[in-house]
């Protein structure tokens, strides 16, 4: 309706078909079919086996009716609400592997696609929700992105790209659709009366999170398809296709630097003028007149006058507002879809976008209908009570779906909305306020570009590991003004809610005395984060209160098991810095620390110093004085480590702080040679001049085998320590031998696998041997 579809689209689907019913036949494996299902943004949703479905809306653009037929495809075959995406999409979720297809060819029926929904491919293209109606746009820009995906999704090379391509628009200089955070972004720009974009390239928000880089300071509107083009292309030839964890187009304009990624630019640029490629045929918004036949609703109540104060705005059309619906956690369910979709019907198809918030915002609501508008969403919309902070406010699936999460953020942002219900801030006075919280440190929720941001994180009491947030703050948007939030600091899952609010409260006391947020930040509130956050550091050991030891919605003790692909790699790196974090939070302290305290915060330094890389070495201390043992043996005795710190280590190793005391030079002079040796190693979890042979051999073990060159036995090994163990055992073979491991059923043969292939590596088979599994992994 809003984009053109490929007209080789249905033939796709039949080809997808037969590849759904080859595999259901076991004639094709499950990784053979992934790679073609997945770019038709069909997904595994982790816990059960089942599918998530993800279609493709420009610029959350969609008419009542295909809202209807994906809310009444999610009631036939899926989990019976309607999930709105971070991207402007759609998705339907815990749909079984024999209904994709169906559920495909219907959406086709109404216009809609879920190719590009996912894989490595042009991604759903977005624009600012309200462009075309915002009175102070600049002008707007959907048209833009509806040409731009009618013509880029025709063009095959959009589907096989080294990663995602995302591109955005916004219609003003406030960028509130984070352009600048994406591959390629437009900002909608005027310049001597011609139409046209400032244009930034290279920025993400997902590992390793960076603002884009302003490519032109303007162009005409007639270059839009030329740039997204070239840069298309550069990607697709320049890329990093053998490491997908530095595959986006931001690490390549980082490898080339920005002198090398502007001259192969210009070459792209100048080939297509060579070859004449046409501007986008820009095509007038499609509506159906209105056929009002309902009666207004006069109201008038305070309630409603506060609603209309928080979630009501005038278009730049006389007349016409536009209206926020905020849909918590993005999930609409599908009875009331169809009930929103089945009242908007009557006004036109032009009336509803989804906006990067998870909401819905309708369009082209004549005044006399807000009553409508308002007695509709006292069903089904709950939050349209609240203030619009609370509406606004983002948390990712997290580890609920995600193969990446760490944390549970949507049960955590539930749990804040409940603290902050209770406390009776005046939260209207921080409207403008944008929470978001991601379940790891890839942006999914957009944390980084939050002025306040959460990412789940593992942090640890003793050994033993519990969910935790990294605190960000100060993401900015607008011309010339993108940036990245700053860490400021960490906050245990379980103290979340009451972080946030008094966070809140301390800002809400604050305002007269500072002109922004940002301001607000500089002058009080990173030194409220960091004071709050160091007298909350110690959380209760397990036997005063498990709860600090279970996520949020959680039914178990967290852990790093049951997490999927990369879960193991980043759960390690997670505990390492947080030794390394804690290491650099003790040092600060150490000067104006009272005198009878220094000894042992002096022992705590040394713990961490001896145990922050313990688990490159697949070592898993029972106990504190098991750490400075293990340290000794892994990193004194290999050499990593001068053999001075050697009366140090035994020292603490006794907990004897006199002489911890005595060797305070030491204690400190260890914790800056652990993290300069940190700094050294390489993805294999090596040093320099540390040599590349196997690991020593457990009794009985490994042996040589007809088809694989070692054994190794990890039955009885938990996550993550498993994953390194094997990552250690494949280190010493040569590319195209073969390792097998035993590996207990659950989250060992759930996890490993699936770490070990996101580093490159080929899994050959894996079956299951009595009550455990054996797998069988080729080095690439």
């Amino acid at each position: 309706m809003f984009y053109e579809l490929p007209a080789t689209l249905p033939a796709e689907i039949d080809e997808l078909e037969s590849l759904i019913e080859k595999h259901r036949r076991g004639e094709l494996d499950a990784a053979s079919l992934k790679p073609r299902r997945v770019p038709f943004g069909c997904y595994e949703q982790r816990r059960d086996g089942s599918f998530m479905v993800r279609i493709r809306a420009t610029g959350g653009a969609i008419t009542p009716l295909q809202l209807s037929k994906i809310a009444s495809l999610s009631s036939r075959f899926g989990a019976a609400f309607v999930h709105i995406t971070t991207r402007q999409e759609f998705q339907i979720h815990e749909v079984a592997l024999e209904h994709v297809i169906p559920i495909m060819r219907e959406l086709l029926s109404v216009g809609l696609s879920t190719r590009g929904g996912g894989g490595n491919t042009v991604r759903n293209i977005t624009a600012s929700a309200d462009s075309g109606v915002a009175p102070d746009e600049v002008f707007d820009v959907s048209p833009y992105a509806f040409a731009l995906t009618s013509r880029l999704i025709a063009e095959p090379d959009s589907w096989l790209l080294p990663r995602k391509y995302k591109i955005a628009f916004s219609n003003s200089p406030a960028d509130s659709n984070r352009a600048a955070f994406n591959d390629l972004g437009f900002i909608a720009k005027i310049q001597n009366g011609q139409r046209g974009f400032e244009v930034y390239v290279a920025g993400g928000m997902g590992t390793k999170p960076q603002a884009g880089h302003r490519l032109h300071e303007f162009v005409p509107d007639s270059e839009v398809y030329a740039i997204a083009e070239s840069i298309k292309r550069i990607f697709n030839q320049h890329g990093n296709r053998k490491n997908r964890h530095a595959a986006r187009l931001r690490f390549l304009w980082n490898t080339l630097g920005e002198a090398g990624f502007r001259e192969l630019y210009q070459r792209e640029v100048e080939t297509l003028r060579l070859q004449n490629a046409s501007a986008l045929s820009l095509e007038p918004v499609p509506t159906l007149s209105p056929r009002l036949e309902i009666a207004p609703r006069p109201e008038s109540s305070p309630e409603f006058q506060t609603w209309r104060g928080r979630y009501v705005a005038r278009q730049k059309q006389p007349g016409l507002y536009s209206v926020l619906i905020p849909i918590f956690l993005g999930n609409l369910a599908a009875g009331s879809a169809i009930e929103l979709a089945d009242f908007l019907i009557p006004f036109g198809n032009d009336v509803l976008r989804a906006t990067i918030d998870q909401n819905l915002r309708l369009r082209n609501i004549p005044e006399a209908f807000l009553g409508n508008v308002y007695a509709l969403l006292t069903t089904f919309a709950p939050l349209a009570a609240e203030p619009r902070f609370l509406g606004s406010s983002v948390a990712c699936t997290g580890a609920s779906t995600c193969k990446l999460g760490i944390c549970l953020p949507r049960g955590a942002l539930a749990a804040v909305v409940k603290r902050i219900k209770a406390s009776k801030l005046d939260l209207d006075r921080v409207a403008d306020l944008r929470m978001n919280l991601s379940g790891c440190p890839n942006t999914c929720g957009g944390h980084m570009a939050a002025d306040l941001g959460f990412y789940g994180k593992v942090a640890r009491k003793g050994q033993t590991p519990y969910p935790a947030y990294g605190i960000v703050v100060g993401g900015t948007l607008g011309h010339g003004r993108a940036r990245l939030a700053e860490p400021a600091g960490d906050v245990s899952a379980r103290d979340l809610p009451a972080f946030v609010t008094d966070f809140l409260g301390h800002y809400l006391d604050a305002q007269p005395r500072v002109a922004s947020f940002t301001d607000y930040l500089e002058q009080e509130g990173k030194r409220f984060i960091s004071d709050w956050c160091a007298r909350h550091r110690e959380i209760p050991d397990f036997d005063e209160d498990k709860n600090y030891y279970y996520d949020w919605t959680a039914p178990e003790v967290f852990s790093l098991a049951g997490r999927g692909v990369g879960e193991c790699s980043a759960g390690l790196f997670d505990l390492i810095e947080f030794d390394l974090k804690r290491l650099k939070e003790l040092s600060a302290e150490l000067p104006a620390l009272d005198p009878a305290r220094r000894p042992e915060l002096l022992y705590q330094m040394a713990l961490s110093s001896a145990r922050m890389l313990l688990i490159t070495r697949a070592v898993e201390p029972r106990s504190d004085a098991d750490v400075f043992s293990q340290f000794g043996r892994h990193f004194i005795g290999s050499g990593l480590v001068d053999s001075k710190y050697l009366a140090l280590v035994e020292a603490a190793g006794k907990r004897d702080l006199a002489q911890i005391k005595d060797r305070e030079s030491e204690v400190l002079a260890l914790a800056k040679t652990i993290e300069q040796l940190y700094g050294t190693m390489d993805n294999s979890l090596r040093f320099p001049g540390e040599s590349a042979k196997p690991p020593a051999p457990a009794p009985a073990v490994e042996k040589t085998e007809a088809k694989a060159s070692v054994v190794k036995d990890l039955r009885g090994v938990a996550c993550p320590m498993n994953f390194v163990k094997t990552k250690l055992a494949l280190e010493p073979l040569a590319p195209g031998e073969r390792l097998k491991v035993l590996l207990d059923d659950g989250a060992p043969i759930q996890n490993v696998p699936r770490s070990v292939a996101g580093e490159g590596h080929k899994i050959v088979e894996q079956t299951r041997e009595g009550i455990h599994w054996s797998v069988l992994i080729e080095k690439r």
